[in-house]
């Protein structure tokens, strides 16, 4: 990365051509002003695109690395299941997409064996099921290309929303990494023995753990900064541009569908930094901005109804997706864990905004609204506060870049330049390391190796439920393989801590039944499919007691270790 004097000098000369902005009194002069500051540092060369392509591809190949080495370094009796971060929910998004390949659209939970009606959520997962389903292709294949595609528009949709905020090529470069490999003071904790949230806990709030983690997570993020890059040059359009059949209009209109569906968290943080950007340009222009406000009511159309239908599928009237989602709680971390997880990038954030305080321009009120109201939602009484970290590097991101490189970067010398902007991204590649690393570990781990893989006889065990018992049918196992039997479109009594319903109870009349203790379970749930394999024998007493199996063997492995019968559930 070359970093020159002379660049520095254009950008300072770029950035107080905004001075009018803020000094101007009249609407109309103001807009064009922030329009020429805003489109005229949006352009992006040949050259630049180049760059990203290629870099971003480097950085798939570097998180794809790992499953490659999971899926090389099995056992030969081993299959691994496919996902490195959260391996749980991880099994939840494939349970979804069978539901896909299986032709369905309306969503029901697997993870619990109480019958209920389907609703239309999660609809990203089970399009993709879909797409397996018409391709012919493994759902775990189609879940990593999604991913891996999502990865690359996310990278893509990031320096496009970085090249808004400067001419310089530097800049935007810097302003790109530190959104994607920005982490915090992780690796420090981590050394104390203390989990930080910047390295496995939050993957959704820093984007390229985003992209290994799963698919939704960086086409969300991807959808939200495309769909504020457009709110930001629409609202501040010189040519008085107006919602209509354009591109414009359809891109927020689908984008705003796209993410009530997939991550409704970050459009509320990005619907207050425009309402922050409008009530500016109401304050300043002594007139009601209603050009801004109609781009902003596409958004509310089109996400409105389905935001109404979401709250009703969860609401009352469905008393089983009622019940899930009232232990389905995500809470924040400790308010000092995210001053560990975002440190480095705040601390160069809050340089940038110091340094520009009196050159800020209408598009900084959209982010500052953004930026602060996702902190102040990360701890609103809500069950899912962690969802709003979602993309929080984004805003973060452009401060700290334009912190390092037009404050602090030119009060060193020029020799030392280069490397000060090294040290800077040296300080977060610990942190990316291990979150890329760590994942991998797991799979060695005693401990947590159930998570990623099971043995062949049950990967074959599964492969013929799959091929012989009628979708949906309810299966009882051991909490660890009941993880995986949705994968291959069956219902389990327990399997999952969230999506299992009363799931301490269900968890422990499974354990139970497999130690011979209690054996009443497979009548009073219904149970339909028996697997009994070394991880059920494992969880006999330790005098070997074990609950009678009333049915007849379906299927018993070649070895005869998993046997799977037919219950004659009353």
């Amino acid at each position: 990365m070359s970093v020159s004097r002379s660049e520095n000098r254009v950008e300072v000369k770029a950035f107080a051509g905004v001075r009018p902005l803020l000094a101007g009194r009249g609407q109309k002069a103001r807009l064009q002003t922030g329009y020429r500051h805003m489109m005229a540092q949006g352009v992006i060369e040949n050259e630049e695109w180049g760059w990203v392509f290629v870099a971003g591809a480097l950085l798939l190949v570097m998180i794809s690395i790992p499953f490659m080495w999971a899926y090389a370094a099995a056992a030969p009796d081993a299959h691994f299941m496919g996902v490195l971060v959260n391996p749980i929910d991880g099994a939840s998004y494939q349970a979804k997409m069978a539901q896909g390949a299986a032709g369905e659209w309306l969503f029901h939970l697997p993870y619990t064996p109480e019958p209920h009606r389907g609703v239309f959520l999660f609809t990203f997962y089970l399009g993709l099921g879909h797409l397996a389903r018409l391709l012919g292709l493994p759902v775990i294949l189609v879940f990593h290309v999604a991913r891996l595609v999502g990865g690359m528009l996310l990278f893509v949709a990031l320096y496009q929303f970085a090249a808004l905020w400067t001419d310089s090529v530097v800049q935007r470069r810097i302003t790109w990494g530190l959104a994607i490999v920005g982490g915090g003071f992780g690796w420090l904790a981590l050394l104390a023995g203390h989990v930080s949230p910047d390295i496995l806990i939050l993957p959704e709030a820093f984007p390229l753990q985003a992209v290994y983690a799963n698919p939704h997570f960086p086409w969300a993020i991807a959808i939200a900064v495309w769909m504020a890059s457009i709110l930001i040059r629409v609202t501040l359009d010189e040519e008085d541009r107006w919602p209509g059949l354009d591109w414009q209009t359809v891109g927020l209109a689908l984008g705003s569908v796209a993410l009530i569906s997939m991550a409704p968290f970050i459009l509320l943080p990005i619907g207050i930094g425009f309402a922050a950007l409008c009530g500016w340009l109401w304050w300043r222009g002594r007139a009601f901005p209603r050009r801004a406000v109609q781009w902003g009511a596409v958004v509310i159309l089109f996400s409105l109804p389905l935001a109404l239908y979401n709250a009703w599928a969860i609401s009352g009237a469905n008393p089983v997706f009622h019940a899930w989602m009232s232990q389905n709680l995500t809470p924040s971390p400790p308010v000092w864990d995210y001053l560990i997880a975002f440190g480095p990038l705040l601390l160069l954030a809050a340089v940038g905004l110091w340094g520009s305080r009196d050159r800020l321009h209408a598009g900084d009120f959209f982010l500052l609204g953004w930026l602060l109201s996702a902190f102040v939602l990360l701890y609103a009484p809500l069950g899912l506060q962690r969802r709003f970290s979602m993309g929080i590097t984004v805003p973060l991101s452009v401060y700290a870049g334009r912190g390092l490189w037009r404050v602090i970067v030119p009060r060193i010398r020029v020799r030392w330049r280069p490397l000060a902007v090294g040290a800077a991204f040296g300080l977060f590649a610990p942190t990316v390391v291990l979150a890329v690393v760590l994942p991998l570990v797991g799979t060695f781990s005693p401990e947590a190796g159930h998570y990623y893989y099971i043995s062949q006889d049950e990967y074959d065990a599964l492969t013929w439920l799959e091929e012989n018992a009628d979708p949906g049918t309810l299966v009882l196992a051991s909490p660890d393989l009941s993880l995986f039997i949705p994968v291959y479109g069956h219902r389990v009594v327990y399997g999952h801590p969230f999506e299992t319903l009363h799931a301490e109870e269900r968890q422990q009349a499974v354990l139970a039944f497999y130690a011979g203790e209690d054996c009443r379970v497979v009548d009073e749930e219904g149970v339909e499919y028996i697997v009994i394999g070394p991880r059920e024998r494992n969880l006999a007493a330790s005098d070997g007691a074990a609950c009678p199996v009333d049915g007849e063997p379906v299927y018993r492995s070649p070895d005869g270790e998993v046997v799977i019968y037919a219950a004659h559930a009353e």
